[in-house]
């Protein structure tokens, strides 16, 4: 969909840049902020109605770019047991995506990685009744606010970490629970 896969991009690198500046990891803030900017500029050309389009070597790219930057990210002053979790829930939407995207596919029977569908979560909130606009800009809201609650889990104790994290999980485990019923998976 137009502007979804920039966008979130954008969100996700906005927020590992904001994390970077307060814990004083300028060299990976700075690829972040490369990140960011990179599609922030795309997104110009590609809200809706998009004049150019990514593509999956566009979407890999920034995902592995992503998945970099989250990796190389430290918290020292923070509980390891915590911090793991904010580049996951950083990235929440995209994995809770691909979750989606293979459960439905192995479901049918289908090959998750090679087979081609209109299966994704912002394609079912358009088969759901929102415009191809409302679902993108839908998304956009809960990859922000996966990102501030990653941004609490760096300042949170073990506990609260643990809360949050586990909050997430019960509530993505229930929205594939309700985006994988029927009818959205028939077809």
């Amino acid at each position: 969909m137009d502007g979804l896969a920039g966008g979130v991009a954008a969100i996700a690198a906005a927020h590992f840049a904001l994390m970077c500046s307060f814990s004083g990891q300028y060299l990976v803030g700075a690829l972040s902020v490369a990140v960011l900017a990179a599609c922030l500029g795309f997104l110009f050309y590609n809200l809706n109605p998009a004049g150019i389009f990514m593509g999956d070597s566009g979407a890999l790219f920034l995902g592995f770019m992503l998945a970099a930057i989250g990796v190389k990210l430290r918290f020292p002053e923070n509980v390891t047991f915590v911090t793991w979790m904010v580049p996951v829930l950083v990235m929440g939407l995209p994995i809770f995506d691909t979750a989606l995207v293979t459960v439905s596919r192995l479901r049918r029977g289908l090959n998750p990685l090679t087979t081609p569908g209109k299966d994704h979560v912002s394609h079912r909130l358009v088969a759901a009744g929102l415009a191809p606009r409302e679902a993108v800009l839908t998304l956009y809201v809960v990859s922000f606010i996966l990102g501030l609650l990653a941004l609490f889990v760096t300042r949170a104790s073990v506990v609260e970490g643990y809360i949050v994290g586990g909050t997430v999980a019960l509530a993505g485990l229930f929205a594939l629970w309700r985006l994988e019923r029927p009818p959205f998976w028939k077809g």
